[in-house]
């Protein structure tokens, strides 16, 4: 696979998890995940019902776009797919890009498997594409995800009050940025 020039492997890997390319395969589980209420509870997703279709369509855009790196999370212990991570609106000159994460197989919910995954996109973000900052937003109710980017060294950038409405309130949008200067490397990195 290549992003605007630059080779990109085609998997990384955490301790429990190999992050690897999408394939159509995955396309089947993957659509349900955003049907799924729990799991778009703090997301802006889940007002109107995905089909197969319309994730296959996003599967064929992502895979052309020069600007998204998507992976697929996939558990090392029973090849099962868990989620997906990725980088979103690279701007290849001045250097940025936004994350997003989604674990949308609820089996793995709570284990960390996300801050495994967030740290190890940042280290390719960093260290193979040049990035010099990551960007990430959430919905303020959403506790777990804004520690697990704070885990691989997040900070509060700023707020968008009441910019999203979430079980019958205005919720705010957390920004989270993180530089390359500030990035704290895990220890398998070293």
């Amino acid at each position: 696979m290549h992003v605007a020039g630059v080779p990109m492997t085609n998997f990384l890997e955490t301790e429990r998890t190999l992050l690897r390319d999408f394939s159509r395969t995955d396309i089947p589980t993957w659509y349900t995940w955003f049907n799924d209420e729990d799991v778009t509870k703090f997301m802006n997703k889940g007002f109107f019902p995905n089909t197969e279709a319309a994730q296959l369509e996003f599967f064929e855009s992502i895979s052309r776009s020069e600007s998204d790196v998507q992976f697929a999370m996939v558990s090392k212990k029973d090849d099962e797919l868990m989620g997906v991570v990725g980088i979103h609106n690279i701007d290849w000159i001045h250097r940025h890009g936004d994350m997003s994460i989604v674990v949308g197989n609820r089996d793995h919910w709570g284990q960390g498997i996300a801050s495994e995954a967030i740290s190890v996109v940042c280290e390719h973000a960093f260290s193979k594409l040049n990035l010099h900052k990551l960007t990430a937003g959430l919905w303020e109710p959403n506790v777990p995800c804004r520690l697990a980017f704070e885990r691989s060294g997040f900070v509060v950038e700023g707020t968008m009050r009441e910019q999203f409405f979430c079980e019958d309130n205005y919720v705010d949008e957390i920004r989270l940025g993180l530089l390359r200067s500030d990035w704290v490397q895990p220890p398998h990195a070293e």
